[in-house]
């Protein structure tokens, strides 16, 4: 440091290419705070051989970072498993999906800890988890319990209002990452070095397994592929006990559907009294927008309960960029108090604009 003290610190990583490491910005020391910056990284235990770090990316406001390697990992012993197939959609990975967290905690050796998903509702996009986290996890990968790739662990709350506080930690989601702009040099790694692949949950039925080759496989991402076509280089799982075939399927295979389908859950309830002797009404509005690379073309809803629930409507907006729902909620006075309250599934068509 500039006051000539040396100051030693260190996080967890995931290995994404030969010479390419994920992790997170806070992670690595800011070269304009020291005369000289030194990093390695090692690979599967922390007394491996280290290999230098020539070059740090960042994306400050996700707390992201790539780290270019000197030379190739497998050279210490950190040769990469690919395809790592990657979980990108929320709705493949909900609330109370398990967990489990690599890093190297407090300085010591590689460790793996579990938890749930808590939630994903945080307005930076990170998603809540009560998995243990200690300084020196910090981008360490979270994987669901098939070995995809969840996001990267970046923090928690230790204290809050002065309480102390346990289980609210924080990953950095798939979902954040490919819309970093660090993105761009994962998606540039050449085959057979890039090891993000997408992740694809198939379910098929078909009466006799030995004729797997002639079963069809309809997902969103390929409808009705055939299986062997499918399969070619895919990571796959075949459980006949419960009919389920897993494949995960790099990207490059993979054939946009030219319309999708969408259902949100809408659960509001008016429950301040504000008026002593009438009733209060009150307008709200969810917008739900277009997946990257599509444009919304219907939205249609169905309501499951409601009470004092009325304007019920849904447009679509901004040349099919988004969906508006928009309802309004009536409670009563404060003398009464009976509450508004809106259960309903909204349904949103959206087709492939390009």
């Amino acid at each position: 440091m500039f006051n000539g003290k040396q100051e030693v610190g260190g996080g967890s990583g995931l290995l994404i290419g030969d010479s390419l490491v994920l992790t997170n910005s806070h992670v690595i020391g800011r070269e304009e705070n020291y005369k000289t910056l030194e990093i390695d990284a090692r690979f599967g235990s922390r007394n491996a051989n280290p290999i230098k770090v020539t070059a740090v990316h960042r994306d400050d406001p996700r707390d992201l970072a790539l780290l270019e390697l000197a030379q190739p990992a497998g050279s210490s012993g950190g040769a990469s498993r690919c395809p790592m197939p990657v979980i990108d959609n929320n709705q493949q990975a909900p609330m109370g999906t398990q967990l489990y967290l690599l890093g190297y905690p407090l300085d010591l050796d590689l460790s793996i800890s579990s938890g749930l998903i808590s939630n994903q509702t945080n307005p930076d996009g990170r998603w809540q988890t009560d998995t243990v986290m200690n300084v020196g996890n910090s981008g360490g990968p979270a994987f669901n319990e098939f070995g995809a790739l969840l996001g990267i662990a970046v923090g928690g709350i230790i204290k809050w209002n002065e309480a102390q506080v346990s289980g609210v930690n924080f990953i950095i989601p798939a979902t954040v990452i490919t819309a970093s702009p660090l993105y761009n040099m994962i998606a540039a790694l050449p085959q057979p070095s890039v090891c993000w692949t997408k992740w694809v949950d198939t379910t098929i039925s078909f009466e006799n397994w030995s004729k797997l080759n002639s079963t069809h496989v309809q997902t969103q991402a390929n409808a009705g592929v055939k299986i062997p076509e499918i399969l070619a280089g895919a990571i796959h799982t075949l459980a006949p006990e419960d009919r389920r075939l897993i494949v995960n399927v790099p990207v490059s295979q993979l054939v946009e559907p030219k319309q999708i389908d969408r259902s949100y859950t809408v659960d509001k309830t008016k429950d301040d009294h504000p008026v002593v002797f009438a009733e209060h009404s009150a307008d709200y509005t969810e917008t739900f927008p277009a997946e990257p690379g599509y444009r919304v073309t219907g939205c249609s809803w169905h309501v499951e309960t409601a009470n004092g629930a009325s304007n019920i409507a849904c447009a679509i907006n901004d040349g099919g960029a988004q969906a508006r729902f928009t309802y309004r909620l009536t409670s009563g006075p404060a003398v009464d108090r009976y509450r508004g309250w809106l259960g309903a599934t909204v349904n949103v068509s959206q087709v492939i604009s390009k």
